[in-house]
């Protein structure tokens, strides 16, 4: 079974699993994080989604609802990455090793949504950031990488 093809909706479900099992591995950490540093958390996943609320769709988001939306955003946006990397996982005839895949993986995500933060304002470019501040954010997403990788074998 192990080697066994899925149908794509299949491949796809295991492969947004993934992306939620990082999601969930990524949060678990950043809430212990912001809680021992008392500290708050980014609201960065909910200016992105006002943006679309308020600019697509041409709705007023109400203030009380942010921080639901910062949740969604966070846990759309993590799951949703597990597509691309259950599509470059998943097509590759010789496996990497889980460590290669979930650090590659973590750190494509962390510069893409670097990138994307600061195209769109809402972060500074990486290098006027600390790097102390850097250094958080990418362990982070190397942390959701590794995880999203394990879940992907263990979900084959």
């Amino acid at each position: 079974m192990a080697n066994a093809l899925l149908s794509p909706l299949g491949a796809a479900n295991r492969e947004l699993l993934a992306g939620a099992a990082g999601t969930a591995a990524m949060t678990a950490a950043q809430t212990a994080y912001y809680r021992a540093t008392d500290t708050e958390s980014s609201s960065t996943p909910a200016e992105v989604g006002k943006r679309i609320v308020e600019g697509v769709l041409g709705r007023e988001l109400p203030e009380q609802r942010m921080d639901a939306l910062n949740q969604g955003m966070h846990w759309l946006y993590g799951t949703s990455w597990g597509l691309p990397f259950g599509l470059v996982a998943g097509s590759r005839r010789r496996r990497r090793s889980l460590l290669a895949d979930g650090v590659g993986f973590g750190l494509a995500i962390w510069a893409a949504s670097r990138g994307q933060m600061a195209a769109m304002q809402l972060a500074p470019p990486p290098w006027r950031d600390p790097p102390s501040t850097l250094a958080m954010d990418l362990g982070f997403h190397l942390l959701y990488g590794a995880a999203a990788a394990v879940a992907f074998r263990a979900l084959r």
